[in-house]
């Protein structure tokens, strides 16, 4: 998503880790076995920013949050 890379942050502390996070809710999957295509891999802030939404708005997948982060980086060129 973001390229944060947690050993080049955190040193030996943070090599081999990431956060997972569920592309299609679990409220709206329902019950069933978790398939690897299921998942994305994220830093915690990206995985963060996929829960975080205001009324009104829709589940905010990691390709959507790619697209806005593009937005956003394309927005605040001089």
């Amino acid at each position: 998503m973001c390229d944060f890379n947690f050993a080049r942050a955190y040193g030996e502390l943070g090599d081999g880790y990431i956060e997972v996070h569920h592309v299609t809710p679990l409220h709206a999957s329902g019950a069933r076995e978790t398939k690897l295509d299921d998942l994305a891999c994220l830093c915690a802030n990206c995985h963060r920013m996929c829960h975080r939404s205001r009324p009104g708005e829709s589940w905010r997948t990691p390709a959507s949050l790619r697209a806005e982060m593009e937005r956003t980086a394309r927005s605040s060129l001089p």
